[in-house]
């Protein structure tokens, strides 16, 4: 079956589209979205129906509406021709089927053409993609062997799906050693439940001892709490008398001392005060000291008179000296710009400054060197259009004599000449020859005769049937003069002997020495004209060559140029530039001149004012630096007289300052004398001692007040006096010892007591056991529902594998023959054979023997071994299902070499399948010169019914 033409109604992007499809191999070109991929869906939903809504797969209805669906024209060895057409209507389309004989058909009658083939049936052998092959990169060894499998036989890829489907299920039902399958999860449950049944049916004959330990208990608790209130009492007398005894030692100490001292009073805070004077008074005396060595350093430093107003005056107009200073340099430097340039110019033109400028530059002698120059280019184009018109003739003659010999070479033969010259006088004679030979054969022919007897038998006869006595008998006179002429007809006699030899020899040839006749003649004439060319090239060549060049303006432009002092030589554009430079060293010596003037002027002006800043600074001062020198001098006289202000008032400040720190100072030690009064002490040093021993007793009266409080806080205890610390801390130790014991049993009978009520609880109200004896009852009904159905799964593997062990035996051998073939072309003899191993794993054999699992193989490797097994399978069932091969780019991994091997495979195999490429790469539509190159992009519009 081969697809010879697509008629697209509409479909995804493409509408109203007739495309006609190579029997051998077209080749599908376009960019990405093209709609490369929407006509190879439209291939296969026309054979196999459009896809239902609610599966994942696209139905490519036209966007822009109209009709929806098309056809495909077919060419069956079984069938013929025939049209499929599918367009909208149920869910998998409106099939019509169109038979070479006018039949048509429907779903029915295009199974049979599909040979009851399925999409997916179609699609696991005759379509596939580089989406599909770019998916044997993730599968694992087996998955990838299964796949290969399932392409080298066909019909088992939905089996290899179901057995996959089913050891999936299988494994979420049940492992060996897993944890998460559900007949897995069940066993571990029923064992728990078992324990715990176990457990719930010892703990019924539990009761009894427990109510006679909690007894127990209760008793033991109340013994408990009579022994720790005990043991309590106790602990808290021995922890008063422990707390009382270091305070009630440490009283006794501070009292025994207090009796000691004999100061009854002191100044409130007399130290500070005391201290606070002694600093004051002396800070007072050493400012007044540093003041008065200040004073007499300043009164010695005498006072001179400075005058900085002219200066100032000068210092004012500094911005009209730096200007007069850049007007100055502009000058300077615009007079060195304009000698530069100058000489620059003077440079190019080549001559002296005096002969420039003795140059007459006018306008009318410009004039007068354009009119020259004008003159010499007259002169000089009308000697290039001569030099031109002579090269051209040579070139002529050259082309004409090289014309002359290749037409000699080809002279004709003479004996053409001799035969045309024999034509030319046979030829007469040939025309009487047939003239005589003509008139012989009609007047002897008896065709006449007999049509003339005919036509008069035929009129007599119509002449008795009407009847037409008339027409019967000018047909009997008809007829009658046929046969008297019949009858004396002469006999044919020969040709003379020339006619004869002039017929024999020329008689059909006519047309061939004619032929030859005007052959020669078109030689003769042609050669005359090339001689008739060649030697008018010469004469005008002659002419051209003899024709004299006089050069009158160039001699004028010469002498004009020596006038200017230029040299002849120097070409024409030059000589205008040369001319304007000279008109631009005139300009410049004027500028030169002008602005030299003015920077004498300003020198003079920068002179008169830098003697008038000498006599201001006190001496001479150069241009550079005067300003400079000014505002230095400037800066250090008024610094100077703001040094001198500054002293005079520093001075009166400080003898201001003095006298008030005097009179501080006296202030004072009164105040420190009538505080010495207050203490009752003649000098600072007893006030020191005084004040020391006021501290120490207010410190001894404020340590014993907290003690006497918490004395007085803590209460009298029930031990003697006569205890010490070492026996009290015995009787603490032993209490806490006693009542930690006694503490750590209650929390043990506590929470025992707590267990067993809730035992006894447990066991009077629970009904733990009937509900866990139920649950487990309905677990093992599970399992078996769960065994049950894991040994049907396994069974249908088992068959499953069955199956796929004898179509490894029976049909796979042939075709993986086949396609060790292929895949050794295809890898350019790199691998010689692709097997299956006892393991059902496929591995590559490499030319030197060594073998290779499938999943060890490069990418590009593993596509071809899939794509051998394809071809191969496809091959071995031509008769059966011959359908054509669609791919969609599945080459791109392949390098050049194995992508050229590919190329060659194809080529070969597309004398028996058709082929149908798609592509987006430019370069595959070179790879099959022999292909149908269909762009995608620039199909026109246009249905053919």
């Amino acid at each position: 079956m081969r697809i010879e033409k697509l008629v697209i109604y509409g479909f995804g992007k493409h509408q109203d589209r007739t495309i006609n499809v190579n029997p051998e191999l077209s080749i599908f070109y376009g960019a990405n979205e093209a709609g490369k991929t929407t006509i190879q869906q439209f291939i296969i939903q026309t054979l196999f129906g459009y896809p239902s809504r609610n599966q994942n797969l696209l139905r490519y209805e036209p966007k822009a509406g109209g009709k929806y669906g098309g056809q495909l024209h077919i060419s069956d060895d079984e069938y013929g021709r025939v049209i499929i057409e599918r367009v909208k209507g149920k869910s998998a389309g409106d099939v019509t089927v169109y038979f070479e004989d006018g039949t048509r058909g429907s779903n029915a009658e295009l199974k049979m053409i599909l040979r009851d083939y399925d999409r997916a049936s179609f699609e696991s052998i005759f379509s596939f993609s580089i989406h599909e092959l770019q998916g044997l990169e993730q599968m694992t060894e087996e998955e990838l062997s299964r796949t290969l499998l399932a392409s080298g036989t066909t019909g088992v890829d939905a089996v290899t799906k179901l057995e996959s489907r089913l050891e999936k299920e299988m494994a979420e039902v049940f492992k060996k050693a897993g944890r998460n399958p559900k007949v897995n999860q069940l066993l571990e449950e029923l064992r728990q439940q078992e324990s715990e049944l176990k457990e719930l049916r010892t703990r019924t004959e539990l009761y009894e001892p427990t109510i006679s330990r909690l007894q127990e208990i209760a008793r033991r608790l109340e013994a408990i709490e009579v022994e720790e209130k005990h043991h309590s009492v106790r602990l808290k007398a021995v922890e008063k008398w422990l707390q009382a005894a270091p305070l009630a030692e440490k009283k006794a100490q501070l009292e025994q001392e207090l009796e000691g001292w004999e100061v009854s009073s002191f100044p409130s805070d007399g130290k500070r005060r005391m201290d606070r004077l002694s600093d004051r008074l002396s800070e007072a005396e050493a400012k007044k000291d540093y003041l008065k060595k200040e004073l007499d350093t300043l009164t010695s430093l005498g006072y001179e008179e400075v005058r900085i107003e002219p200066l100032e005056q000068l210092l004012a107009k500094e911005s009209e000296w730096l200007q007069l200073r850049s007007l100055l340099r502009q000058k300077k430097e615009e007079q060195i710009k304009l000698g530069d340039e100058k000489n620059r110019i003077l440079a190019l033109v080549g001559i002296s400054e005096s002969e420039a400028l003795q140059a007459d530059v006018s306008l009318g002698q410009e004039e007068l060197l354009l009119e020259h120059i004008r003159q010499v280019n007259l002169e000089e184009e009308e000697k290039q259009y001569q030099n031109r018109k002579l090269a051209e003739e040579k070139e002529k003659l050259v082309e004409a004599e090289k014309e002359l010999r290749y037409f000699l070479a080809t002279e004709p033969a003479e004996a053409d000449r001799k035969a045309v010259e024999e034509w030319q006088t046979a030829a007469p004679k040939l025309a009487e020859a047939k003239a005589a030979k003509h008139m012989q054969t009609a007047g002897n022919s008896p065709t006449l005769y007999y049509l003339l007897i005919g036509l008069g038998l035929l009129g007599l006869a119509i002449g008795v049937i009407q009847p037409n006595y008339l027409v019967a008998g000018i047909g009997l006179l008809a007829a009658a003069g046929g046969a008297w002429l019949w009858r004396t007809r002469q006999k044919p006699q020969g040709l003379s002997n020339d006619y004869a030899k002039v017929l024999e020899r020329y008689s059909g040839k006519e047309a061939e020495y004619e032929a030859l006749v005007q052959k020669l003649d078109s030689y003769d004439r042609k050669l005359d004209a090339l001689f008739e060319a060649v030697d008018a090239a010469k004469s005008r060549i002659a002419n051209l060559s003899g024709m004299p060049i006089s050069q009158p303006a160039k001699e004028a432009y010469e002498d004009f140029l020596e006038q200017l002092g230029f040299r002849a030589e120097t070409s024409r554009s030059t000589v205008l530039k040369l001319f304007e430079n000279l008109r631009e060293v005139h300009a410049l010596t004027g500028r030169e001149r002008r602005v030299t003037e003015e920077s004498n002027v300003l020198l003079k002006q920068l002179e008169s004012w830098t003697e008038q800043a000498s006599a201001a600074y006190g001496s001479p001062l150069s241009i550079e630096e005067m300003y400079a020198n000014l505002r230095s001098e400037w800066n250090v006289r008024k610094q100077h007289l703001a040094e001198q202000a500054k002293r005079q008032e520093k001075a009166a400040e400080l003898q201001k300052e003095h006298e008030q720190l005097t009179a501080l100072y006296g202030q004072i030690q009164k105040e420190q004398q009538a505080l010495l009064d207050e203490a009752g002490t003649a000098s600072i040093e007893a006030f020191y001692r005084a004040c020391d021993e006021w501290e120490r007793k207010e410190m001894l009266i404020r340590e014993l007040a907290p003690i006497e409080e918490q004395l007085k806080a803590i209460g009298s205890s029930s031990f003697s006096a006569d205890m010490d610390s070492t026996q009290a801390r015995d009787w603490l130790a032993q209490s806490e010892s006693v009542l930690s014991q006694l503490k750590e049993e209650r929390n043990l009978l506590l929470a025992e007591q707590a267990e067993k009520r809730q035992m006894t609880k447990v066991l009077l109200e629970d009904e733990t056991y009937e509900d866990k004896l139920q649950q487990f009852e309905e677990k093992k009904v599970e399992l078996a529902e769960l065994a049950k159905r894991w040994s049907i799964d396994k069974a249908i593997t088992e068959a499953i594998r069955q199956t796929m062990e004898e179509l490894k035996e029976k049909k796979l051998p042939a075709v993986i023959a086949a396609a060790q073939k292929f895949f050794e072309s295809l890898t350019s003899g790199a691998y010689t054979g692709l097997e299956m191993n006892p393991q059902g794993f496929f591995e590559a054999v490499r030319k030197d023997g060594m073998r290779f699992h499938i999943g060890e193989l490069s990418q590009a490797t593993k596509e071809q071994a899939y794509i051998s097994l394809r071809l191969s399978l496809a091959v071995s069932m031509r008769e059966s299902h011959p359908f054509p091969f669609i791919m969609d780019d599945p080459f791109v991994h392949f390098d050049r070499s194995r992508l050229q091997q590919m190329i060659n495979l194809i080529t070969e195999l597309q004398e028996n399948h058709q082929f149908i490429y798609f592509t987006c790469h430019e370069a595959m539509q070179q790879a099959w010169p022999n292909a149908s190159i269909i762009n995608v992009a620039t199909i026109e519009r246009s249905v053919q019914l």
